[in-house]
């Protein structure tokens, strides 16, 4: 292959991970809005968990790829580098962007990991409230049972 063939594949690999991480960015969205729902439906929150960790090995994929790529042009683009101005300029515009949507995606899973916590923890408190509230209602009807029943008691008949 050429070296330009090479070029064009790292700026398609780049292309596609500002794509996974606009995905990914939906995605974490997506989590929030659920789990701040009132009952939100669990079945939903897993298949966004799993097409996440699809995007995660997708991104790092194309990480890899872009990285085995490079090493075979490197010294291409660095020792001509007016040759391929247009496809660097290109690259360099790609990897800003890619940073900066790294950034959101990271703010994103902060947000949504502390949404989840607060969702965690509102579930516990509302599961020891429940097991209080059982628990009470039980200790109830056992003593109400008990009042219900008649001790056994001996009438003395002397007298």
């Amino acid at each position: 292959m050429s070296d330009n063939t090479y070029i064009r594949m790292l700026i398609e690999s780049q292309e596609k991970k500002i794509a996974l991480l606009d995905e990914a960015l939906e995605s974490d969205e997506e989590q929030i809005r659920l789990i701040q729902e009132e009952d939100p439906d669990m079945e939903t929150l897993d298949e966004i968990l799993e097409k996440k960790g699809k995007i995660i090995e997708e991104l790092d994929r194309l990480d890899d790829g872009f990285e085995s790529v490079y090493a075979k042009v490197r010294d291409e683009l660095l020792n001509n580098k007016e040759a391929h101005r247009d496809e660097i300029k290109r690259l360099q515009e790609l990897i800003s962007v890619i940073t900066e949507k790294s950034m959101k995606v990271q703010a994103a899973e902060i947000r949504g990991k502390e949404t989840v916590e607060r969702f965690l923890k509102q579930r516990k408190s509302t599961l020891k409230d429940s097991k209080s509230s059982v628990k009470a209602a039980n200790a109830y009807a056992v003593n109400m049972r008990k009042m219900n029943k008649i001790d056994a008691f001996f009438v003395d008949k002397k007298k």
